[in-house]
Formats: structure tokens, C-alpha cells, sequence
């Protein structure tokens, strides 16, 4: 099994370097020592880790929380706060990145490695999901490609689509669901309706029509 390799964005010298010894021993791989959100931003572009401690206040124009939302927009690298102190408005404005966990300074050795294989495993574990509905879209798409008909393009008005989604093929139609406040797939769902308006030309037999429904979004259209 490759080594774990772990970027540390820490603007306290001695703490970083203490840091990295901490990871060596217990067997992970430190891809860089960064002390600005620039610098961590440059570091990933470089090597992608597979996941990064990164302190919630830091130094420069970017805090912790801001470069975390940018790697992770960008990269989709699971990050784990690291923090002297629990301050309940910084750790409000920190879930919002999502983080896979959160450790306090002092580091303990087994707070680290326990927080770094839970958020491994969570971050694979998601992945397979977003794989697992990428084989949905396959499906989905393949079926359109050999069935012919034509649809009307749906508004979404910048709503947000995410897996999993919820399809059930009738007789006479398709129904895609979701959770419209979840964001993770939104880029693959815009593809399949792409693909849909791009494909099929508009009649008024076949259409497309994209609703609300609770805390759903819904895609519903003709064989």
C-alpha cells in the first residue's frame, strides 16, 4: 500500500517541523511544509497529497479556512483543521468547507493517526459513490443514445444537483431525483442535461420538465 502523503500548512516553524517528525514516525509521507495559503495553494498544484493539515489561523491575506474552500473546490483533497482553541464562531465559519475532522494543538500521536484514517477512509468511501454514479450516468446516457426522441429544455435557474439520484425507468418516462442542497455531483448532472438538450430535437410529445418537490429536485421526461 503507497504511503499517505500529507501536506502541513502551519505558519509556527517549530510546530510545523515537530509536526513532521509526529507524521514520519507514525509512517506518513509529507509532501511540503507551507505557511501561507499561497504557499499551500502552489504546493498542491505541484504534488497533490492525499490529505492536508491545515491551521485555521494563518499569517497573510488567505486564513486557513479560506485556502481550505479553495483546495478543496479545486482539488477535492479532504482537509483536517488543526486549532488551539475552539472558538464556536471560527469553527461556524469552518464547517461550511466541510473538514474531515479537527485537531487541537498540542498534537497527540493518537489523535492524529486516528483523525488521518478516519478521513481517508470517509474521503475513498465517497469517491466510490461518486464512481458509482458516474455508472448510473453511463447507463442513463446509453439508454437515451438508443432510444430516439426529442425533449424540452428545463430551466434549473441555478439550482444544485447532486448523487445519489434517485432514477426509475417507467414505461413512458424517466424520473430523476435528488437532494437540491447537496452540491458534491452537480457538474455530472449538468452533463446529462446537456447531453439531453444537445441530442434530442423539441416537440410537444416528448419534453422535459425539472420541479421542485420538497427538499428534491426532480427530472422527469419521455422515453
Amino acid at each position: 500500500m503507497p504511503e499517505t502523503k500529507i501536506l502541513i500548512v502551519e505558519d509556527e516553524k517549530i510546530l510545523a517541523m515537530g509536526l513532521k517528525k509526529k507524521l514520519e514516525k507514525l509512517g506518513y509521507s509529507v509532501t511540503d511544509l507551507t505557511s501561507s495559503g499561497a504557499e499551500a495553494i502552489e504546493s498542491v498544484k505541484k504534488v497533490q497529497p492525499d490529505l492536508v493539515l491545515m491551521d485555521i489561523v494563518l499569517k497573510g491575506a488567505m486564513d486557513g479556512i479560506e485556502t481550505a474552500e479553495f483546495i478543496v473546490n479545486l482539488y477535492d483533497i479532504p482537509i483536517i483543521y488543526l486549532t488551539a482553541y475552539a472558538d464556536d464562531e471560527m469553527l461556524a465559519k469552518a464547517e461550511k468547507t466541510c473538514p474531515y475532522g479537527y485537531i487541537l494543538k498540542p498534537y497527540k500521536d493518537s489523535e492524529l493517526k486516528a483523525n488521518i484514517k478516519m478521513a481517508i477512509y470517509k474521503h475513498n468511501a465517497q469517491k466510490e459513490k461518486v464512481m458509482d454514479f458516474e455508472d448510473i450516468y453511463r447507463e442513463v446516457t446509453r439508454f437515451l443514445d438508443e432510444n430516439e426522441g426529442s425533449f424540452k429544455e428545463g430551466v434549473l435557474d441555478g439550482e444544485s444537483l447532486t448523487w445519489p439520484f434517485n432514477i426509475d425507468i417507467g414505461l413512458k418516462n424517466i424520473y430523476i431525483s435528488t437532494d437540491r442542497n447537496n452540491k458534491a455531483a452537480c457538474s455530472a448532472f449538468y452533463r446529462l442535461l446537456n447531453d439531453i438538450a444537445r441530442k434530442y430535437a423539441i416537440s410537444e410529445e416528448n419534453n422535459v420538465v425539472v420541479y421542485p418537490r420538497g427538499d428534491e429536485l426532480c427530472l422527469e421526461f419521455s422515453k
